[in-house]
């Protein structure tokens, strides 16, 4: 087989195309991971928060101190 017979070839493949059903399936599992991330930085917050009303015996029974306590509870939410 010639180079210009391959290159026909080769140019005549198939490419992949376009699928609404494929991008909507793509778009749904990126809208999922952001729900999933959302949900989860929500709940870390609010850990951190119920972490901060703990008193010294509970924060003592878990092995923090207070400053390690406030730290934790003063990050943000992107944090």
């Amino acid at each position: 087989m010639s180079t210009l017979s391959s290159v026909r070839a080769f140019a005549r493949a198939e490419a992949p195309s376009f699928s609404v059903g494929r991008a909507v399936s793509l778009l749904a599992g990126v809208v999922a991971a952001g729900i999933e991330k959302a949900m989860t930085r929500t709940e870390l917050a609010r850990s951190r928060r119920q972490l901060s009303q703990l008193d010294e015996r509970l924060l003592r029974d878990i092995g923090i101190d207070r400053a390690t306590a406030r730290f934790e509870a003063n990050k943000g939410y992107w944090s």
